[in-house]
């Protein structure tokens, strides 16, 4: 009987160990799990891009539906940016006060195509200041830059998933952060968009060279001014176009592109050459209109970064960078052409077929791109 209940312990503590893992096995097992893990990953990660950037093509498609729709209402396109402030380029409204103070940007004149007639409404175009101020309930403005003001409100059609970094404007100031709502789709103003205009350098003006090169009007404000200036594209300052004048062809003309807002160098040199305190997520204000927050240019490479702070304290490489189209998605950027299609163009693009696309009336013979 001794025997027998020794011979049933020893059975039993043999099952139990059969039952249990030894430290090998776990080690295995955590193996096989890191494994499975490392390879499903990436797939998990190029999934959810793949929908960010599905989201980014109906975002573009939006914005060229609402500028078809704004032309069928108006005959012409909206303003890339009205703005008169003293240099020369002419408001249509130069002399007729209160018109002349009128202010805006190409994205606030969407706003009704977009659902997003109640935020276009707020918007105050003559009174500009009034837009960083609360609104009260009975239409007055209270106190400045309270969180409720104009231009903290945010558009999710106006921003790309892919792009990182705050949905507001970022500095290296604080006291200067997320005052302005950030904008990831900007106006084509063909081959150059910003500075406005430049008396050393290329700008909107004159795409091609200094501003001496093709004099502004004597008079400030001049409504000639406007039409004697060299911009190219489909969207200029103060000038609406008609679609008829896109003689290159609407799906050969490129009318809003993305801009990315992650360059570590260009953040990086501003403090560091005590030469600014921005980022280059402090462009792209939509409600502001300024020629940085609102156009691209395609004379500048797709997804374009500053280098070094050497490039960056050259005034054509910073002025660069704030023309570049770009995008987050690997190889390229996402546009919208004229025709309201949406294309993904590669960033190896030809710089010569990049360029036509910038223009309304270049006249050059575009192939496949």
């Amino acid at each position: 009987m001794l025997a027998y209940s020794r011979i049933k312990a020893a059975k039993t503590r043999r099952g139990t160990g059969r039952d249990a893992f030894t430290l090998i096995e776990l080690l295995v097992v955590i193996s096989i799990i890191a494994v499975l893990i490392a390879l499903l990953l990436p797939a998990v990660q190029q999934a959810r891009e793949a929908a960010r950037r599905t989201q980014c093509r109906n975002n573009l498609k939006q914005l060229g539906l609402a500028v078809h729709n704004f032309e069928s209402t108006y005959g012409k396109l909206p303003y890339g940016m009205l703005r008169s402030d003293g240099t020369r380029w002419g408001h249509p409204a130069f002399g007729t006060l209160p018109e002349q103070n009128r202010r805006y940007a190409l994205h606030f004149q969407l706003l009704p195509y977009m659902d997003q007639t109640n935020l276009f409404t707020w918007f105050d175009q003559m009174v500009f200041s009034n837009n960083q101020k609360q609104r009260n309930s009975d239409g007055t403005y209270g106190t400045d830059w309270t969180p409720e003001w104009f231009h903290r409100q945010s558009v999710p059609g106006f921003v790309c998933p892919s792009n990182t970094g705050s949905l507001w404007n970022q500095s290296h100031s604080a006291d200067s952060n997320g005052r302005y709502s950030r904008a990831d789709y900007l106006a084509c103003a063909g081959r150059r968009g910003y500075p406005g205009y430049q008396a050393t350098r290329p700008s909107l003006w004159n795409p091609f060279g200094p501003g001496t090169d093709h004099p502004q009007a004597t008079i400030p404000g001049s409504t000639t001014s406007m039409n004697s200036a060299l911009s190219d594209g489909m969207f200029t300052r103060n000038r609406q176009f008609p679609l008829q004048d896109n003689t290159d062809g609407t799906s050969n003309t490129i009318l809003i592109a993305e801009r990315s807002y992650s360059d570590r160098v260009f953040d990086d040199c501003g403090p560091s050459t005590g030469f600014s305190t921005t980022k280059i997520g402090n462009w792209g204000w939509w409600s502001f209109g300024a020629e940085g927050n609102v156009f691209l240019g395609t004379g500048v490479p797709i997804n374009f970064r500053i280098r070094n702070c050497t490039e960056y304290l050259d005034p054509v490489r910073y002025d660069d960078r704030i023309n570049a189209m770009g995008s987050l998605h690997v190889g390229g950027a996402h546009v919208v052409l004229v025709d309201g299609s949406v294309r993904f163009l590669n960033e190896n693009i030809s710089s010569q077929v990049f360029n036509a696309l910038g223009t309304r009336a270049g006249g050059e013979v575009i192939g496949e791109f």
